[in-house]
């Protein structure tokens, strides 16, 4: 029997994580044929079968079952493996892989990666643009944002931001009702946000302990705040967003607060990173950057209310 290759094992363990070749080349943007040549390579080392071949996908058969726990155990040690060498470089360099959603990504990650990248051009960075909260062990995210506390023991988490929800309307609509009346702003339709940490019914407090509920049904519920943007870029629909975001989109002349003196609950955003990959120098430039960034932001915040 021939070696078998650390690297078609880590193909091997891709597929029967996603269910199918397919799949599995969506998730890692490796070719088809590529994985299907691995996976031929073991099973013709295996003398058998590793998947049955369904109409709805792959399914394990006794023996890759019985290989799929040794090869999740070598794609993990591989990962360890990767994350000491390259923590052994002083200076920041190689590949980083980024999962974020769409709107952090586009106005977050653009001027971080942008200065990562005069700073250290040596960086080599990946963004995974994703609705979900993915795995980032078998996913090989080196670090993933996301909004809310992580419930996975296993992930590094550092607080990068903290910032209160704010309500959002298009610009176009500012000269046309009242933004301090909140029977007007919810007439324009709430966009609301299936995330952790927001809520689906809005209640808004100044600090005059005065409160506005806004509860009516929605015009979308969105899993994603980069649809929000969408919405509210069209001229249509209120947004309640973290004002870290959408205090940008204020800037840009998207949008304008409604109830500038009212704000919703606080939410946080998190880097998660997977085990020893916050010693990695181009994680660690990167997570830094960030934090700096998320920083400044949340002190304009801070002076403009």
């Amino acid at each position: 029997m021939d070696n078998v290759s650390l690297d078609d094992l880590r193909v091997f363990h891709l597929i029967a994580t996603e269910g199918g070749i397919s799949a599995a080349a969506r998730r890692s943007r490796a070719s088809k044929a590529t994985l299907s040549r691995a996976l031929a390579r073991l099973e013709q080392s295996a003398g058998t079968p590793l998947f049955d071949r369904m109409g709805q996908g792959f399914r394990l058969t006794r023996t890759g079952a019985a290989l799929a726990s040794v090869a999740a155990g070598t794609a993990s040690i591989a990962r360890e493996a990767e994350a000491v060498l390259r923590a052994a470089h002083e200076t920041p360099q190689g590949p980083l892989k980024i999962a974020a959603g769409a709107i952090v990504a586009q106005l977050v990650l653009g001027p971080v990666l942008g200065e990562l990248h005069r700073r250290h051009p040596s960086v080599r960075a990946e963004v995974i643009v994703t609705g979900t909260a993915p795995n980032p062990l078998v996913e090989d995210i080196d670090v993933m944002l996301r909004i809310g506390q992580p419930t996975e023991d296993y992930l590094v988490v550092r607080r990068i931001m903290r910032s209160p929800l704010q309500l959002y309307i298009p610009a176009a609509k500012a000269d046309q009702i009242d933004i301090e009346d909140p029977v007007s702003i919810e007439a324009l339709g709430r966009v609301v946000i299936q995330a952790p940490g927001i809520p689906e019914d809005w209640v808004l407090r100044a600090d005059d302990g005065s409160a506005v509920s806004m509860s009516s049904n929605p015009l979308a519920s969105v899993g994603d705040p980069a649809v929000v943007l969408g919405i509210l870029r069209s001229g249509h629909g209120v947004g309640l967003l973290p004002a870290i975001l959408g205090d940008l989109l204020v800037r840009s002349g998207i949008c304008v607060r409604a109830l500038p003196r009212h704000s919703g609950p606080m939410i946080e955003g998190f880097a998660c990173l997977p085990p020893r990959r916050a010693s990695v120098p181009a994680v660690r430039v990167f997570i830094d950057l960030l934090a700096e960034f998320t920083k400044d932001a949340q002190a304009k915040i801070l002076m403009s209310y």
